[in-house]
């Protein structure tokens, strides 16, 4: 599966926005409050459809009553905030080579989410519901959110252990939480726990659990190995020259990635365990992960879109950031979606200056705006002392006043107020 495109009309922020996306890397940059993680709420209720074609449910994603626009208006002096209905989410793309397009739509608040523009997804999708036997690929799906190591999904209550799941497991296990933006962290220990109890009955490590160790491997830099710890009930890392750490011990940017990549990871074994350890590949899919920089270091920054590339290749990924690090990684602009402004030619001769003020509208982006308010106060000083050098005596004890006040908020900086103090005593004396 792969998203060409995506229309919303009446949709969040958006009265009417339509979106392109690049086959491989998307990242989605706008300042505060310009609608990034709308893009990515509108996108997982489009994907979702996918999941109507299978008889077990999953999630649906519907749209939801305070999906719709509001529009301020005052009605015989009184604010009001009213509705705009129909939402509507419209979107092509292609599942296994087919294009296909599709739409959902929701026509007031009590209404049902249609999906009579979505035929052709869900037969697609019913078609492999009906072939699950016969190895037949499936698309992964996930949504990552902002919060997505800090709440479980509300169904995710599991506590690892190493007894096999009572349930008959499925191929379709791994479209469960798809689109929900929160990771089920508990169930991705649990299946840890369970893979690890069967390499140790079987004597030999399950193609599953040695390709979510690779991604994981893959993505963290300095990583050697994953395991699951049964005495502490959780994953622990090791990472090259240091002893395993737990994983509430691990730094939050190392539990984000760590956490992030094992479950797509898991996820596309489940789906299409006859790809064996090609699994990592081979599945396609498209994964959203809000604010893909959340507690990375900078250095960091700069390697995880590649990592993600070179381990998923086949998986589409759409990001939202603030980061000039990982905007500056992408390997052309046709990547990049801007929510405000245009897009640059290119991106990889920019300096991280350019990017900021260029992409990110951060004006003078190399200084601090505290050595900008200094640079403008030395200048209003110099043309102040300009002024009182050529002033009545009787005004000069003013103008000495003004200049002792101007300097007053950076007594911080001594060498600063000093050199300025030089100045104005070299022109009006003590």
């Amino acid at each position: 599966m792969k998203l060409n495109t995506l229309k919303v009309e009446n949709f969040r922020c958006y009265k009417n926005k339509s979106f392109q996306f690049h086959p491989e890397i998307n990242l989605i940059v706008g300042q505060n409050a310009t609608g990034k993680t709308a893009v990515l709420d509108a996108i997982s209720v489009a994907i979702a459809t996918w999941l109507l074609g299978f008889k077990k449910k999953n999630d649906k994603q519907p749209l939801e009553p305070t999906d719709a626009t509001l529009r301020y208006v005052e009605k015989e002096g009184e604010p009001q905030f009213i509705e705009e209905w129909p939402v509507l989410v419209s979107a092509t793309g292609s599942v296994s080579d087919k294009k296909v397009k599709w739409e959902r739509s929701k026509a007031s608040p009590t209404g049902n989410t249609r999906y009579g523009n979505a035929g052709e997804l869900i037969t697609l999708a019913r078609a492999c519901d009906s072939e699950l036997d016969l190895d037949v690929p499936l698309p992964l799906i996930s949504y990552y959110g902002t919060m997505r190591l800090w709440q479980d999904p509300r169904a995710s209550k599991v506590k690892p252990s190493t007894k096999p799941s009572k349930s008959k497991p499925s191929r379709l296990d791994g479209y469960k939480h798809s689109v929900d933006p929160r990771i089920a962290l508990k169930e991705l220990v649990a299946w840890f726990a369970r893979q690890e109890w069967e390499a140790f009955q079987l004597g030999r490590e399950p193609v599953m659990l040695k390709v979510v160790r690779k991604a994981v491997v893959g993505c963290i830099e300095n990583a050697e190995h994953l395991r699951y710890d049964p005495k502490r009930e959780e994953l622990v890392l090791t990472l090259k020259g240091k002893e395993p750490q737990p994983f509430n011990l691990l730094s939050d940017g190392q539990r984000c990635v760590l956490a992030v990549v094992a479950d797509i990871a898991q996820k596309a074994a489940r789906l299409n365990p006859h790809f064996g350890e090609a699994v990592l590949r081979e599945t396609e899919g498209v994964v959203l992960i809000d604010e893909l920089d959340l507690h990375l270091h900078p250095k960091w920054q700069r390697n995880v879109i590649e990592d993600l590339r070179i381990t998923f290749p086949k998986i589409q990924f759409i990001c939202t950031t603030h980061s000039p690090f990982l905007i500056q990684s992408l390997r052309s602009s046709e990547e990049l979606i801007m929510l405000d402004g245009q897009s640059p030619a290119m991106l990889a001769n920019k300096t991280l200056e350019d990017i900021a003020a260029g992409v990110m509208s951060v004006n003078s982006p190399e200084v601090s705006n505290r050595y900008k308010e200094m640079k403008g106060v030395a200048t209003e000083y110099l043309e102040m002392l300009d002024q009182a050098k050529g002033s009545p005596k009787d005004k000069l004890e003013d103008y000495k006043n003004r200049l002792a006040e101007s300097l007053a908020p950076y007594a911080d900086n001594p060498a600063f107020q000093a050199f300025l103090e030089m100045q104005r005593v070299a022109k009006l004396g003590e």
